[in-house]
């Protein structure tokens, strides 16, 4: 299991800002390379996408992977001032999960969110490495932090 948080302040609204991230649609649409999308409810989603793999981890088993698979299903609820998102799915035939909480202040109209987030890949993490896990990791993450930033910051 690994763990990661961090903060990232947005020129939104706390409301639009727990808006877009609890909306199957608008969410969705930061996910990386999404191939399928299907919105199931309000609250769920089941996507499919692509993480690029980059060319130094590509050696050994991946030697002949540019990029990994992804089919997960999103979930998210909202407690008050607190949003989380609960992923489940499988990649390269194994399984992850992904537990995702955000937390939203707002002062001055804009929107200061503190995440955190649990990621079990279990033999994924194995198989890439920590390290090159927590590459694709900050990646993923840096991706999907700019597109809602500006998504929201331009609407």
């Amino acid at each position: 299991m690994t763990n990661m948080s961090g903060q990232v302040e947005l020129g939104a609204s706390k409301e639009r800002v727990r808006s877009f991230v609890t909306n199957p649609d608008e969410f969705s649409s930061c996910l990386p390379n999404v191939g399928e999308f299907e919105k199931k409810s309000q609250e769920e989603f089941s996507a499919k996408f692509k993480v690029d793999l980059p060319a130094d981890m590509r050696k050994g088993l991946l030697a002949n992977l540019s990029n990994v698979g992804i089919k997960m299903n999103f979930k998210s609820s909202v407690d008050g001032d607190s949003v989380s998102i609960r992923g489940e799915g499988r990649s390269m035939g194994m399984k992850i999960t992904i537990d995702l909480k955000m937390d939203l202040s707002e002062s001055s109209g804009k929107t200061l969110i503190n995440w955190s987030a649990e990621v079990n890949a279990g033999l994924i993490m194995k198989l890439l490495g920590e390290q090159s896990f927590k590459k694709i990791s900050d990646q993923i993450i840096g991706e999907l932090v700019g597109c809602v930033k500006s998504k929201l910051e331009t609407t």
